[in-house]
């Protein structure tokens, strides 16, 4: 599967999915809004954007990949290595457009320029949802509708005054009757209530409760994977040295690198990674000799 597929998916789940040393894809969202001169509706949306300055390895990316394809993350690294590095001498030609995503081109700055395709949405919840095409409502004063005027004779007028009087003031004697036979009702309960709370509160103050001798509890810790198994870059005489490749691993992606303790021979050992089986060493070192470090070998602690 191509790394944009992947970077597609995760953007539907993520804000950022960055690559070391190219940049990150952002989403951010967008909402719904009116366009006046199509007179369309458009559904809320994330848009994708890129930007070149945020290099640095987040691990989402090549943790998926790892799950995805089975591998050790470490061979994920160097996948997406290979792909930026293939990316960047295409872009430096002149035009790159990753599918699903969107163009890089650079500009007279020999800044990257990213513009996002068509149509995308990372918007799990808008997903599908069509623009509406809506007109406008126009009314004319022929088509308003005038209201029936209802009027009364004045002794029609003063009888229905009288009668609504009458119930209104049934209405609101009713209303309180009803209220407190409510308040009583409410006032009895609770005091059943608050009568039964503290017969249960004696109850429990009397009671004596006999657990009898608790059972012992007996912890077995589990024992700690032990991380035998290292691929070593190099053995300096100086810690000095030792420590400036373990600087520049780190940059090109190797970020479990590290200086060993010194040997009693006298050597730094300086290692791309530990691993806890044999197995898992020789195939990270596999991975490592197609990545231009011929002298890569395997180390036993």
């Amino acid at each position: 599967m191509e790394i944009a597929a992947h970077i597609h998916y995760l953007l539907y789940r993520h804000d950022c999915v960055s690559l070391p040393g190219f940049g990150a894809f952002l989403v951010g969202h967008k909402e719904a809004y009116f366009d006046a001169e199509q007179q369309l509706y458009h559904p809320p949306s994330k848009v994708l954007s890129f930007n070149e300055q945020l290099q640095y390895n987040d691990g989402i990316l090549a943790s998926h990949m790892a799950t995805v394809q089975q591998c050790s993350y470490e061979r994920s690294v160097l996948d997406i290595h290979h792909h930026i590095i293939s990316w960047k001498e295409r872009v430096q030609k002149g035009r790159l457009h990753i599918a699903s995503l969107g163009v890089f081109e650079t500009n007279a700055e020999g800044k990257l320029v990213f513009s996002a395709d068509h149509g995308l949405n990372f918007l799990a919840a808008s997903y599908a949802l069509p623009q509406l095409d809506v007109q406008p409502i126009s009314r004319s004063t022929a088509q308003a509708v005038t209201a029936p005027v209802f009027t009364l004779a004045p002794q029609q007028s003063s009888t229905f005054v009288r009668k609504a009087m009458l119930a209104a003031s049934f209405l609101v004697l009713l209303a309180l009757g009803v209220n407190h036979v409510q308040d009583q009702q409410t006032d009895a309960i609770w005091q059943q209530e608050q009568a039964l709370r503290e017969n249960a509160r004696a109850h429990a103050t009397a009671a004596i409760y006999d657990l009898g001798e608790l059972p012992t509890l007996s912890v077995i810790a589990p024992h700690p994977a032990t991380i035998g198994y290292h691929v070593i870059a190099g053995s300096f005489r100086s810690q000095n040295n030792a420590d400036r490749l373990v600087t520049s691993l780190r940059r090109k992606g190797y970020y479990q690198a590290a200086r060993l303790p010194k040997t009693t021979n006298g050597f730094h050992q300086v290692s791309f990674a530990a691993y806890a089986s044999q197995r898992e060493a020789y195939n990270a070192k596999a991975g490592i000799l197609e990545d231009n470090y011929p002298d890569a070998w395997v180390l036993k602690k």
